[in-house]
């Protein structure tokens, strides 16, 4: 099919505007000026700036349309540069400019210009010949909110703000009043930008084509000595950041448009929360603890220090008397290096991580199932899907972009289900809102796996081509007792069934699930039963399906991958088998590796407060803050010889260590991170180390060598070298190359040429071979089972979108500003039976002590369950949660526990 311009012919692409078709034939985006469109946007139309003529004939009678939602037809004829459509753009400027600064139309020597001046430019600055409007000149600046300020005497009223919050964030806090020359911008019901709904995510300022919206870094018009493209550090959507910076400093950041991941959209904590990086908290020199007191050394005595304990320790207690824990906030190399170190030059298994405290039943429960335990299907397939099964998870406060995904499928009519014990802004838009009791995720799934299987609509065919063991997890349903099932998990088993069929209707649907679903002492059952549904339903193995978790931090599914665990090494290899030991030796050149399963971090606690673990290695986790049942783990702590972390600031785990060793950030190195879709992404250097610093890498391979193995890539810590070892010891990563990752990664497998891969188990070929069905009964967690009588309420606990997990970070950026505390969530009349009153101030506590905690009144718990975070140090909830994990993994059951509460006089 071919197209026309400036009576040229092209060919074009079904669906293509004629906007897309200019730009693209030409090569540039400047082909045609725009004011009101924006490539992730819908088509709008509203300031014609970007029309041109066109034709049905060569030389014949043109009409002007709007090229941003004009398709493009065959034998179209485009004319965007005649002199009529430049006089009708000049006279399009002209009217904006009698209500817009005359001081404003240049950009200032020192700042890049706003794509409205640049469109000024490329049209030329017409003769203004209407009267001055006398509205937006005089609106005051508003500067409320911490990071973004709006002067409205530059807006355009173009929409692009408007739409931004509505068509990326799904949030609709901005709108426009008034008529004429008094059609201004509003927040919300006409407030400011602080007390209004705002997420504080950016979107609007990004898009704003003047100065109107900004935010307090002007990171629009900043003009950097360099932008570097990186990944962002806090969840695993694993957003693309462009980072500006100027004179060594971080000035700014913003969403490429090009990122596969976030096309162009990233949250406050991405975009904003920064400032951390050089913070005066920061630990910038290595530490030793002598008489109680830090003092500060050098990095060889510090080496020195750690490598004689360690020895020390080895030989008198055997290599096992050694812990490491390493950090999903690191990236893949250092993950793989810190495993590599524990077996290799410590000689030990005991090697474990926060991608177990989070994540590990959705990798045992799903290789149980499938074979494999990552994400079948990609995010870019909301696109695809008819219904959405959001299990647990609260992804538009833990993972902002993807759930603002999610929320705009939910609003456009896609089949929604959430189950989840807290009423959720997503539950509130889903059209079916299973409210369970915590801890009943086994319940709930046997239920709808019952009616699924009543009302007819399994698969058969997939079942019995690519399945097995499936007569026996149905001869287990359809035994239950559904009205049990149903008084276990409060919901009604009429609105279970509706939920069913919908599920089961859908001729796409998808599954997301996250902590709620993990952290909890039948997480792994859970899983597999998740794992039924996608296998009795044939949700697997195509476009727009699948069962995909969203992990929590940055690097939660990189950290496993690289064999942070101490029952598989990198690549999900079993360390107990002799075959498996022997290649590892073969790749790491040694004689030979650990021979038995390591412990977890919870058996490591309890192995220290034994006394038969003696000493722990620490990369980038607060194991003191984050860990349940704190009480224990400082009993631990205080019983070791040895306690060495690695860290970015002084952590409640940093305090009782011997070693600190000062790292650096994300910022300061490079590396890659593997987000939740198996998406391994380039973390680029963008500033030199702060202070004394060294990249993670740098400090595992210097204290190798001190421990006598010399990393064959070099003692110099190398990203790229580290990816190539990587690549040649884990298979399904074997033609992953820095180069081949290029700007918007690879997903594993990778395949030798470079091919990655979207979607697992396509064809019904699982890892496995065939996928396995799995069937249990629900099992009351033993929190309830032993506390519930003396300790009435469950507590159930999550995030806020403002900080990440013990907000380490955050706390130090305005983040703090917009969300200052953590605070509990009490049904008022649960309240109001004890005597408390709302934002008074409560002592909640546990069989395993007591905490002060403000409530919140809220009718999105029922009544009977609390909620809480974990942010702030000065609560630290995890005082009073407990040592109950899941059977399999040991994950913490942080959604499940035994409290009571009482208002403080």
């Amino acid at each position: 099919m071919k197209a026309y311009i400036n009576n040229v012919a092209h060919e074009f692409i079904q669906g293509e505007t004629i906007l897309e078709f200019v730009r693209r034939i030409e090569a540039s985006k400047n082909a045609i000026p725009t004011m009101c469109q924006d490539d992730r946007l819908e088509n709008f139309g509203s300031c014609r700036v970007c029309s041109v003529e066109v034709a049905r004939e060569k030389n014949g009678n043109t009409k002007t349309v709007a090229s941003c939602h004009t398709p493009v037809a065959e034998n179209l004829y485009i004319y965007h540069h005649t002199e009529k459509i430049k006089r009708l753009r000049k006279n399009i400027v002209e009217l904006v400019l009698t209500d817009y600064p005359a001081d404003k139309i240049f950009p200032p020597e020192n700042k890049k210009a706003t794509p409205f001046q640049e469109t000024i430019a490329q049209i030329g600055i017409p003769n203004v010949r209407y009267p001055k409007g006398e509205n937006h000149l005089n609106l005051e600046t508003d500067k409320s909110h911490p990071y973004i300020k709006s002067d409205l005497s530059q807006c355009i009223n173009c929409f692009r703000c408007v739409r931004a919050c509505e068509e990326i964030q799904g949030e609709m806090v901005l709108g426009m009043s008034g008529r004429g020359f008094a059609t201004n911008i509003i927040k919300g019901f006409d407030t400011s930008f602080n007390l209004s709904a705002c997420v504080s995510c950016g979107a609007c300022v990004q898009t704003c084509p003047t100065e109107a919206l900004t935010d307090k870094f002007e990171t629009k018009t900043l003009i950097a000595d360099k932008t570097v493209r990186t990944t962002c550090t806090y969840c695993g959507v694993g957003c693309q950041l462009n980072v500006s910076v100027i004179d060594g400093e971080i000035r700014g950041i913003q969403a490429p448009e090009n990122a596969e991941v976030n096309e162009g959209h990233t949250c406050l904590k991405g975009r904003f929360a920064f400032q951390f990086y050089n913070h005066p908290d920061r630990l910038r020199e290595p530490m030793i603890k002598k008489n109680g007191v830090f003092e500060v050394v050098t990095w060889d005595e510090a080496y020195n220090f750690i490598s004689s304990k360690l020895t020390q320790i080895k030989n008198k207690y055997g290599a096992d008397a050694i812990g490491g824990i390493s950090s999903s906030r690191a990236t893949n190399e250092e993950n793989y290096l810190m495993q590599k170190m524990m077996r290799v030059a410590i000689g030990t298994n005991n090697i474990d991580g926060c991608a177990r405290v989070c994540h590990a039943p959705t990798a045992y429960g799903m290789q149980q199932a499938f074979g494999t335990g990552a994400a079948t299907n990609s995010i870019e397939d909301l696109k695809k899907t008819d219904a959405i099964f959001l299990f647990g998870a609260n992804p538009l406060k833990a993972h902002p972009v993807t759930g603002a995904k999610i929320k705009q499928a939910f609003m456009k009519g896609v089949t929604s289900i959430v189950v989840d014990p807290i009423k959720t802004t997503l539950a509130e838009l889903a059209d079916f809102h299973l409210q369970i009791r915590p801890g009943t995720n086994v319940a709930i799934l046997n239920m709808i796996a019952y009616y699924i299987i009543t009302e007819n609509l399994v698969k058969e065919d997939f079942i019995n081509a690519y399945t097995e063991k499936y007569t026996e997890f149905k001869n287990h349903i359809l035994n239950l007792d559904i009205d049990e099932l149903e008084n276990l998990t409060g919901v009604s088993k009429n609105l279970v069934k509706k939920a069913a069929i919908a599920y089961a209707s859908a001729e796409r649907a998808m599954e997301f699930h996250g902590l709620g679903v993990t952290e909890h002492y039948q997480g792994s059952k859970t899983i597999m039963l998740l794992s039924n549904l996608v296998m009795m339903t044939g949700n697997v193995g195509r476009d727009g399906v699948g069962l995909n978790p969203l992990r929590g931090q940055n690097n939660v599914q990189g950290a496993a991958d690289m064999g942070v665990q101490p029952h598989q090494g990198a690549g999900y290899m079993d360390v107990n088998n002799p075959e498996i030991q022997q290649y590892y030796a073969q790749k790491y050149g040694v004689k030979k590796m650990p021979e038995k399963e390591g412990l977890k971090i919870p058996e490591m606690l309890d192995a220290a407060v034994e006394g038969k673990l003696k000493a722990l290695y620490i990369m980038g986790e607060d194991t003191i803050m984050t860990d349940p049942n704190t009480h224990h783990s400082i009993k631990a702590f205080e019983n070791l010889e040895l306690i060495v972390v690695q860290e970015l600031f002084m952590t409640a785990t940093s305090k009782m260590a011997d070693v600190i060793l000062p790292a650096s950030s994300y910022f300061e190195k490079n590396g890659t991170f593997t987000n939740g879709e198996r998406r391994v992404q380039r973390v680029n250097k963008v500033i030199e180390p702060i202070g004394n610093t060294k990249p993670d890498g740098q400090i595992i391979i210097d204290l190798m060598h001190k421990l006598g193995y010399t990393q064959p890539t070099g003692l110099t810590y190398d990203a790229e070298s580290i990816i190539r070892e990587i690549a040649d010891v884990i298979p399904f990563m074997k033609g992953l190359t820095w180069e081949k990752l290029s700007e918007n990664g690879l997903q594993w497998p990778v395949k030798e040429d470079g091919t990655d891969t979207k979607i697992l188990h396509t064809n019904g070929t699982f890892k496995k071979g065939k996928g396995t069905f799995h069937h249990f009964d629900f099992e009351e967690s033993p929190e309830i089972v032993k506390h519930a009588n003396k300790y009435p309420f469950i507590l159930t606990t999550g995030r806020e979108l403002e900080h990440y997990n013990s907000g380490t970070m955050t706390r130090r950026t305005d983040n703090q500003t917009i969300l200052q505390k953590d605070f509990l969530e009490v049904h008022p009349k649960d309240a109001k039976t004890k005597g408390v009153k709302d934002k008074d101030i409560v002592r909640i506590f546990s069989d395993r002590g007591s905490v002060k905690i403000p409530v919140k009144y809220s009718n999105n718990v029922k009544r009977g369950v609390l909620r809480t975070t974990f942010h702030q140090p000065e609560v630290f909830i995890n005082i009073i949660t407990g040592s109950v994990g899941d059977k399999e993994t040991l994950t913490p059951e942080y959604k499940v526990v035994a409290v009571d509460f009482e208002p403080v006089h």
